[in-house]
C-alpha cells in the first residue's frame, strides 16, 4: 500500500499511479499554508535584515548577472514531485537489493599495465600539424572535425575549393572519406582507447572504452594555453577587512581547505586533481591546476571514456533484484579500472611532469566529483530515492529532519569513509542507506567521495530549486487570483519586449518540465517584474481584501528578489570567511523559509543550505561546480557524433570521430 506524504492527509492507495494522480490536488496546499504564516511576521524581519543582506550584493555582481547563452538539451530536470512524493517502488527496490548473490554474473579485471613515471608534454607541443602533407590538409580536417560535416558536406567543399584553388601546390585529399581515414591512420599514443571486457551478465558481454587516465592528462597538459595557466601549489589568499584583520579568501581550488590537508600529507611535492563528470555513458577529466575561468571552457575537458551501460531487456520482473545490483557494480568496476593509476602513484613516489623549461615533481589526487543526484548515489553507494531513511549521500541526517533549517552543524554528522565502513562492518547499512558494497573510493587517500561529490550548481539551483519555487509561486497565485491570475501571469510574460541574449517566452511557461537551464535564468531576470503587483490587480474579493493582497503581493516579489539577489552572489569568483557565514546564515533562512518546513523534503534544499558553504571552503567558488560546459560537450563529443554513425555498434564509430 501507498501512503500520501502530505501532512494531515491519510489517505492510501494499492497503485503508485494512483497516489501520484493523488498528489496533484495537493498542489501548492503546504506552500500555502506556511506563506500564510510566514506573511504575518516576515515584513519586520525582513525590515531589520534589509541593510544586511545589502552587503553582499554590489554592482560588479550585478555584472555577472550576464550569464551564458549556452543551450543544453538534457537539462531539464524532473518535476517537483520526483523528489518529494513517495516512491515506494524506488524505496523497496534500493532496500532490499542483494549484492551477494547475483546470478550469471561475472566481473573481469585487466591485466596491469607498466607503470608510467613521467609524462612528457615538452614533445607533443606542435607535433600533430606535422603529420599532414599540407598545413591546408590539416586546416581542412579540423574544419570537418569541428563542425561534423558529413562526407557530402565535406566533398561540396572540397569541390569548390578545387575549382577555386588558391595556390597551385595545395595538397588536399581527394574526398571527405579519404580525409577521414588518414587521419584515424595518425598514431598519437595519448590519444588511444582501450576496448577492455568487464563483464558478462546474462550471456551478454560488455566493454569499456576508454583511455589511460594520464594519457588525458598528457592531453590536457599539451595545450600550451593551458599548461601556462596552470597553478602547482598551494596558495592561500587573504585580504585586510574594513575591521583591520586579515580573512582568508576562497576562490580557486588552490586555495581551498583540501587542498592545504592533501600539501601537507606530502610535503612539497606537486598536486594534481581529478575533476570528473559521469552521465549516461561519457566521463569527462579536468585539473583543478587550472584557473576556474579557463577549466570551464571546453577545451579544458577531455573525455576519459565511455562506460558500458545493462541492456535494459535484462531488468525483468524476474531479474529485477539482481539487475540494480550488477549496475551498481559495474559502475564502480569500470571507475576502479579507470582510476587505479592514480591509486598506484598516490601508493609510490609520483610522478614527473617534463614541460618546456622545467620538470615538474607531481603527485595525482582525486579531489571532487561533479553530476547531479543519481550519479552522486552512484558514486558513494547511497541509496538514490529521496524517502529512503537518511537521503542525503553527504550526511547521515534522516528523512525526518531533512527540511529542519534549525540544526547546527554540530548535529549533522558527516559520511565519512572510516564511518561508512564501520557501518558496513556492523551490518547497519540498510539503517544507513548504503549499499552492502565496499566503494572503491574508501582505498584513495586524501579522499572523502561522500564530500567530494559537490552540489552542482545548474542541477541544484536553475534545474531544481528556482524550478520549484516557480511552480510554487503559480500555485500561490492560482490559490488567490484563480486562474484569471495565471492568464495575467503568462500575458506578463509573453508581451516582455525583445532584448538581445534574452529569451521571450511568447507562450507563457506552458510546460515548464521540459525548460533547459538557459530557460530558467531567463526566467529569472523577468519574473520579479512580472509577480509585482499581479495580486493586487487580480485578486479574489471572496478571498481578500486589498490590504491583505498588497501584503501576500510583496511577499511574493521579496521571495524572487531574494533569490536573484543569493544567486548573483553564489556566482561570485571567490568568498571570505564572512560572506560563508552570511550567505549560510542569512540569505537562504529568508529565501526558503515559506517552504522548508513543509512536508516538501527535498535533498537538493538540504544539500545547497547545510554543505554548499563547507564545499567552498573545501574545493572553492561555486563556480567551479557547474556541469554547463560537459553538458556541453555531451552534444559534440556524443550525440552529434552518435547521429553520424550508421546505428550500429556506435561506441567505435564515436570514439574515432571525437579522439
Amino acid at each position: 500500500m501507498f501512503n500520501c506524504p502530505y501532512q494531515h492527509c491519510n489517505r492510501t492507495f494499492s497503485h503508485r499511479a494512483a497516489l501520484r494522480e493523488h498528489a496533484k490536488s495537493h498542489k501548492g496546499q503546504a506552500y500555502w499554508e506556511i506563506l500564510n504564516d510566514f506573511n504575518n511576521n516576515l515584513d519586520n524581519s525582513y525590515n531589520n535584515n534589509a541593510d544586511e543582506h545589502e552587503v553582499n550584493i554590489n554592482m560588479n555582481d550585478i555584472e555577472v548577472f550576464e550569464m551564458e547563452t549556452l543551450e543544453h538539451d538534457d537539462d531539464t530536470d524532473d518535476d517537483r514531485f520526483n523528489e518529494n512524493t513517495a516512491d515506494a517502488d524506488t524505496v523497496d527496490a534500493e532496500e532490499n537489493l542483494n549484492f551477494e548473490h547475483i546470478p550469471n554474473y561475472t566481473l573481469f579485471t585487466p591485466e596491469r599495465t607498466e607503470q608510467i613515471t613521467l609524462i612528457d608534454v615538452k614533445t607533443t607541443l606542435d607535433q600533430n600539424s606535422s603529420r599532414f602533407p599540407d598545413a591546408a590538409y590539416a586546416e581542412f580536417m579540423e574544419i570537418v572535425s569541428k563542425h561534423h560535416f558529413s562526407n557530402s558536406a565535406g566533398n561540396d567543399v572540397l569541390k569548390w575549393f578545387q575549382k577555386h584553388h588558391l595556390r597551385e601546390n595545395v595538397i588536399l585529399p581527394r574526398n571527405t572519406t579519404q580525409g577521414r581515414e588518414f587521419v584515424n591512420s595518425i598514431y598519437v599514443d595519448y590519444l588511444l582507447y582501450h576496448k577492455i571486457k568487464v563483464l558478462e551478465y546474462d550471456d551478454e558481454e560488455y566493454y569499456l572504452y576508454h583511455r589511460p587516465i594520464f594519457d588525458a592528462v598528457k592531453e590536457l597538459l599539451s595545450n600550451p594555453d593551458i599548461l601556462k595557466s596552470c597553478q602547482w601549489d598551494f596558495l592561500p589568499e587573504y585580504i585586510i577587512n574594513k575591521d583591520g584583520q586579515r580573512e582568508r579568501v576562497y576562490g580557486e581550488q588552490w586555495t581551498g581547505l583540501w587542498w592545504e590537508r592533501a600539501h601537507n600529507s606530502i610535503g612539497d611535492a606537486t598536486i594534481l586533481d581529478h575533476l570528473g563528470k559521469s552521465s549516461k555513458h561519457p566521463v569527462y577529466l579536468s585539473l583543478g591546476n587550472i584557473p576556474i575561468w579557463r577549466r570551464n571552457k571546453c577545451d579544458a575537458k577531455v573525455l576519459l571514456g565511455f562506460l558500458p551501460k545493462l541492456n535494459p531487456l535484462h531488468n525483468n520482473k524476474n531479474n529485477k533484484k539482481s539487475f540494480i545490483p550488477a549496475k551498481r557494480m559495474l559502475y564502480q568496476h569500470c571507475f576502479d579500472i579507470m582510476t587505479q593509476p592514480i591509486y598506484e602513484k598516490l601508493e609510490n613516489n609520483g610522478l614527473n611532469i617534463v614541460t618546456d623549461n622545467q620538470i615538474i615533481w607531481s603527485f595525482p589526487f582525486l579531489s571532487e566529483f561533479i553530476g547531479d543526484l543519481p550519479e552522486d548515489a552512484s558514486l558513494t553507494l547511497t541509496y538514490n530515492s529521496s524517502r529512503c531513511k537518511r537521503p542525503c549521500h553527504i550526511c547521515t541526517i534522516t528523512i525526518d529532519e531533512l527540511n529542519n533549517t534549525t540544526l547546527s552543524q554540530n548535529e549533522i554528522e558527516l559520511r565519512t569513509p572510516e564511518n561508512m565502513q564501520f557501518i558496513l562492518n556492523q551490518n547497519l547499512s540498510h539503517e544507513y542507506s548504503i549499499h552492502p558494497i565496499q566503494n572503491i573510493f574508501w582505498k584513495f587517500r586524501m579522499l572523502n567521495i561522500y564530500s567530494a561529490t559537490v552540489p552542482d550548481r545548474m542541477h541544484h539551483c536553475d534545474l531544481g530549486l528556482f524550478n520549484y519555487q516557480v511552480n510554487f509561486a503559480q500555485d500561490y497565485i492560482r490559490i488567490y487570483c484563480g486562474q484569471e491570475g495565471i492568464d495575467e501571469f503568462n500575458q506578463r510574460l509573453a508581451t516582455i519586449p525583445r532584448f538581445p541574449e534574452l529569451k521571450s517566452f511568447r507562450h507563457g511557461l506552458g510546460n515548464i518540465a521540459r525548460f533547459t537551464a538557459s530557460e530558467f535564468r531567463n526566467m529569472m531576470k523577468q519574473l520579479v517584474f512580472v509577480v509585482d503587483g499581479l495580486i493586487i490587480a487580480k485578486y479574489k474579493p471572496s478571498c481578500l481584501n486589498l490590504h491583505q493582497a498588497k501584503q501576500k503581493d510583496k511577499k511574493l516579489v521579496n521571495l524572487f528578489v531574494l533569490w536573484n539577489k543569493m544567486y548573483i552572489f553564489s556566482r561570485k569568483d571567490s568568498f571570505t570567511d564572512f560572506e560563508l557565514n552570511k550567505f549560510q546564515a542569512k540569505e537562504f533562512i529568508f529565501l526558503f523559509m515559506p517552504i522548508v518546513n513543509t512536508e516538501m523534503k527535498y535533498p537538493k534544499l538540504h544539500n545547497w543550505y547545510f554543505h554548499i558553504v563547507d564545499a567552498i571552503r573545501e574545493y572553492g567558488a561555486i563556480n567551479g561546480f557547474t556541469t554547463e560546459s560537459y553538458e556541453l560537450l555531451h552534444k559534440f563529443c556524443v550525440k552529434i557524433p552518435y547521429r553520424m554513425t550508421n546505428r550500429n555498434n556506435v561506441t567505435p564509430q564515436i570514439i574515432n570521430m571525437v579522439r
